[in-house]
């Protein structure tokens, strides 16, 4: 890799490292979070997912931007809105405001995640080159995806909860520092306009499915505040659809998809969110309520998680020109949907070796995913909407993230309420990410199709 294409790939990788440790970091926190703030279960919930839902309906606007104005303007003017609400983030007084400065956090993180992909690809023109780059790239992403707890339990003794946000000013302020010299100037393409009925009915679907899914144990899955909200989610995702369909200038054009590929590529992103975010949100629980362990015990435990899934990407980039993306995705979401079985059998019979052991397999087939679900898009999209098409799969699966956190907060609140428990909870959670890694599948097969 040449030096400067080198100096992007970790500009970009500590910016998308933030972005996707957020996602999680906070699960180690949650019992810290709720002594400390005094939240209840679905504020914690809304502390997890108001971040993916500003992330995901903000994503596909930001890729626009990226388009627009040019992608390393908005990657760095993204990632200090970042830095400013992680610091916000580590002061927050109470819930209210707790939750107010995660919103804009994901709002940062939508901004400068689109414009990432756009940048890698400049920064390697030749496809070699960029395979393996995108495997680095890939490892990273996942290794944040595991580290959030591991992490999140090393901070939290010295720092409490607020270090779980304050962790992100040393390597994002370097980045910021560093961006403007390495990240190359693209063009901006000023053509299209903003799509903000798209923009406003997307982001309506996902907050109101979010509250559907939030509030639903609650409140009582038959209420009215509830039933609302789950009325209004389909009408605005129907609308959405239209709009996108009839639109002059969508945030999703139809020329986009019309290679398969890009669409079995975001139905992959989708279902590895969904998946691995869920799982990952009832195992920390279950290892600090189920098990008993400490903060700092329960990240260490994810360790072999994180160490698995960061080697398993770079192979993972090593290996995509020899088997190619169809046979890869396959065989990576077979492997995880096992790993995901075995993760509901440990909470069984075998404790925590056993649960450990869950970990290698679930670990190696995510990775095997996604870096072969990252080159496609970036091969197979058209060379103008770069940002967009970036926008468009990181979207995705923030709205995976977004869906299976929510899924596995309501799955949590109707295992307790039915007199089981966390390891319960996991068990139910841990066999609906093996279903869906099992259809995941579908989108891989859609991957060696060209558009005709």
């Amino acid at each position: 890799m040449a030096p400067r294409g080198t100096a992007t790939l970790w500009v970009l990788s500590a910016g998308m490292f933030m972005a996707i440790l957020d996602t999680n970091i906070v699960n180690v926190a949650m019992p810290a979070m709720r002594a400390g703030l005094g939240a209840s279960l679905s504020e914690l919930a809304w502390i997890v997912d108001v971040y993916n839902l500003s992330f995901a309906g903000l994503m596909l606007s930001a890729g626009l931007l990226a388009d627009r104005l040019g992608a390393r303007r908005v990657f760095l003017g993204g990632l200090a809105l970042f830095l400013l609400a992680s610091a916000l983030c580590g002061l927050a007084p109470t819930v209210a405001a707790l939750v107010g400065a995660r919103a804009l956090q994901g709002a940062g993180a939508a901004l400068f995640l689109p414009s990432s992909l756009a940048l890698l690809r400049a920064a390697y023109p030749d496809a070699a080159a960029r395979a393996r780059a995108v495997g680095v790239f890939g490892g990273l992403v996942a290794t944040a995806a595991a580290a959030g707890p591991v992490l999140g339990g090393i901070v939290l003794a010295p720092l409490g909860w607020r270090g779980a946000f304050l962790v992100n000013l040393p390597a994002g302020l370097l980045a910021l520092l560093a961006g403007p010299r390495v990240l190359a100037a693209l063009p901006a393409r000023p053509g299209r306009g903003a799509d903000r009925a798209g923009q406003l009915l997307g982001m309506a679907a996902l907050g109101a499915a979010s509250f559907a899914l939030i509030e639903g144990p609650a409140r009582g899955w038959l209420s009215p505040a509830v039933g609302l909200a789950t009325l209004a989610a389909l009408v605005s995702a129907l609308a959405f659809v239209q709009v996108e369909r009839r639109g002059a200038a969508p945030m999703i054009p139809a020329r986009l998809f019309a290679d398969p590929a890009l669409g079995g590529a975001n139905w992959v992103g989708f279902v590895i969110g969904a998946a691995y975010f869920g799982c990952l949100f009832l195992l920390s629980l279950y290892l600090q309520q189920g098990l008993c362990m400490t903060p700092l015990h329960t990240g260490l435990s994810l360790l072999p998680l994180a160490l698995c899934l960061t080697a398993g990407n770079v192979i993972a980039g090593r290996l995509l020109p020899r088997l190619g993306a169809r046979r890869q995705i396959a065989a990576g979401l077979a492997l995880a949907a096992l790993g995901y079985l075995l993760c509901a059998l440990a909470t069984l019979h075998g404790g925590l070796a056993a649960l450990l052991a869950a970990m290698l397999p679930l670990a190696a087939g995510t990775a095997l995913a996604i870096a072969p679900m990252t080159a496609t898009v970036l091969e197979r999209a058209p060379s103008d909407l770069a940002g967009t098409a970036s926008a468009v799969l990181n979207a995705t699966r923030q709205v995976g993230a977004l869906a299976g956190t929510a899924g596995a907060a309501a799955i949590l609140a109707i295992a307790i309420g039915a007199g089981g428990d966390a390891g319960a909870a996991l068990r139910l959670g841990a066999c609906a990410a093996a279903l869906l890694s099992v259809a995941g599948i579908a989108g891989a097969l859609r991957i060696g199709a060209r558009p005709h």
